[in-house]
């Protein structure tokens, strides 16, 4: 298995860079998202928007294997979720990003800044 460490470097390798830790008190309690993501994650955001101006975020859990790919940094719904892995296995991982820029007409526009801007393709 690997370490948390080491899963990041994975993530920053496939383009992915981290923008923050979970804090509770960034969200309201009773939001959805707390039923769907665990209190233990670490967020990225993939530097390359997809043709179709949709983000690609990475949820990585820390204590625990496993990742979850959304199209939202604060996810609220089932819909927004790509896909779940249970495991650390970064060749799916890597897979199942290349299918996700597919889907979405391709890679675009590559970024340097971590902030989410909803719908739109930053330049």
């Amino acid at each position: 298995m690997l370490s948390a460490t080491n899963k990041d470097a994975a993530l920053l390798k496939l383009g992915f860079t981290r923008i923050s830790l979970y804090r509770s008190w960034d969200y309201p309690i009773g939001t959805a998202e707390e039923t769907i993501i665990p209190a233990s994650d670490v967020r990225y955001l993939h530097q390359t928007v997809a043709t179709d101006g949709t983000r690609l975020y990475a949820y990585s859990w820390v204590e625990e294997p496993g990742l979850l790919l959304t199209t939202e940094r604060h996810v609220s719904a089932l819909q927004q979720v790509v896909a779940e892995l249970e495991t650390n296995d970064l060749s799916l991982l890597e897979y199942l990003v290349d299918t996700f820029f597919q889907q979405h007409g391709g890679r675009g526009s590559h970024i340097i800044s971590a902030l989410h801007r909803s719908h739109s393709v930053a330049s």
